[in-house]
């Protein structure tokens, strides 16, 4: 019973130092001054000293609003001059960017 005990505990051990060692070099890895870059993303980095480029959805009023403003909100990234949506806004809008 003691032997198993044993080998039980030194495997558990050895498994729980084997998961903690991506996180462990992932710390590492991030005090040493490093950038984790999301591997997903297919966009370009910007150059250094550049702004990246910032997406707003611009939505005129229906014609039955008694208002004459505008409802802009951010926008995710896509075809300037195409169609967007704002969060709780009736309607669709024109993607800009500045």
């Amino acid at each position: 019973m003691k032997i198993s005990a044993a080998g039980l505990a030194l495997a558990w051990i050895v498994t729980a130092a084997a998961a903690l060692q991506p996180l462990t070099a992932a710390v590492a890895f991030a005090q040493s001054g490093g950038t984790i870059v999301n591997s997903q993303s297919n966009r370009q980095r910007p150059q250094p000293g550049m702004r990246p480029q910032r997406y707003y959805c611009v939505i005129d009023p229906p014609a039955s609003a008694k208002s004459d403003g505008q409802y802009t909100c951010p926008a995710q990234p896509g075809r300037v001059g195409g169609r967007c949506r704002c969060a709780n806004v009736t309607g669709s809008g024109t993607l800009y960017t500045y």
